[in-house]
């Protein structure tokens, strides 16, 4: 209320009483529809599994509300990813929680604040919580190679986000990592079919994560686009590609020459991408040895040779369950082409998907 010259008046101490209690009263029909959602979606979902909150997440274009999945015939998918609707508001999160857990409250919020998707896994693929971060951790790594969409695992729970209110003292979120901010900007998106691809390939790169040289240079590709100093994510994803191939000498040379037969079968392709590494070898020298370079030469240099990285990760899924080998490489750079099986498999197994990280 206002005077003749315009001037709010002061509340009286009656009218300030009753405007907190209207603020109250909106608050608690807010916090009441989140649990009333909350029990709608825990009606309507009969999902059994895991779920990685995700962030830096962005779905193809023409995705259902419901997001995307894969399944193998039953009603229950192997793997989703959904956006998150209904989030629980901090009171509705304490209300939810377990006893230990409250104590933690306070970060989840934030935390909830920064997931957009959802990753689904179903207890058919991983039954204990280790196996399912297992999973995650190589899906969700395998995504960003596939789509160069720079997501991450913030969360885990086996109570999707959007039905946390519908519960009382039983649900655990565990933190993962504090969301990462990357070093570029992806405008990259996932697909339905880049999900299933991913499905496919889980056992394979199962397989090629027991030798260490492929498992430095896919952690390297993993870590790499969040770390806070370009020069030193440079350094993190050449080791990597080093790593992928037994070279002590002639370094420039003969990686190039590996990695192109690697990539490729193609004669052209191969020229193009023994070109293009060469290009990059020299620009991350001058990075790693602190040479003067425009900031946007740098992230030039590191996202191409991220790209690179990721190119031969995908070349190792496609050639087989292990790494080719020195002579392997030199006989394909005499014509004799690398076996390609497309690292494609009909299941995971379950003691791949179960075993230890």
């Amino acid at each position: 209320m206002s005077d003749v010259t315009g001037e709010q008046k002061p509340l009286s101490p009656a009218d300030e009483l009753r405007r907190a209690a209207r603020i109250l009263e909106r608050q608690a029909e807010y916090g009441q529809r989140i649990i009333d959602e909350a029990k709608r979606q825990q009606d309507r979902d009969k999902r059994k599994g895991h779920f990685i909150g995700l962030s830096g997440c962005t779905l193809t274009t023409g995705s259902t509300g419901d997001g995307i999945s894969v399944s193998a015939g039953q009603d229950d998918p192997i793997f989703a990813i959904t956006p998150v609707t209904n989030r629980p508001d901090i009171g509705s999160l304490a209300r939810a929680l377990t006893p230990a857990g409250r104590n933690n409250f306070s970060y989840l919020n934030h935390l909830s604040g920064t997931i957009s998707h959802e990753f689904y896994i179903s207890k058919r693929v991983a039954e204990t919580t280790q196996a399912a971060l297992n999973v995650a951790y190589r899906a969700i790594s395998l995504l960003r190679l596939k789509t160069s969409c720079l997501i991450n695992g913030i969360s885990y729970s086996e109570v999707p986000w959007g039905q946390v209110a519908a519960h009382l003292n039983t649900v655990e979120i565990q933190p993962l990592e504090e969301p990462r901010r990357a070093l570029w900007v992806s405008q990259a998106v996932i697909s339905e079919s880049e999900l299933e691809w991913v499905t496919l390939r889980l056992a394979r790169d199962f397989e090629l994560h027991e030798q260490p040289s492929y498992r430095l240079a896919y952690d390297s590709a993993a870590d790499a686009p969040f770390l806070k100093d370009p020069r030193t994510a440079m350094a993190r994803i050449w080791s990597g590609i080093e790593s992928l191939f037994d070279v002590q000498n002639e370094l420039s040379f003969r990686l190039s020459m590996y990695a192109a037969v690697l990539i490729s079968d193609d004669l052209e392709q191969r020229i193009d991408v023994q070109a293009r590494f060469k290009r990059l070898y020299t620009l991350r020298s001058k990075a790693v040895h602190g040479a003067k370079m425009d900031a946007s030469k740098i992230e030039e240099a590191l996202t191409s040779s991220w790209s690179l990285l990721r190119d031969l990760l995908m070349a190792c899924i496609r050639t087989g369950p292990s790494l080719p080998s020195t002579a392997d490489l030199d006989r394909a750079l005499l014509g004799h082409p690398l076996t390609r099986d497309g690292g494609a498999v009909t299941h995971i197994p379950d003691q791949a998907a179960n075993s230890g990280a």
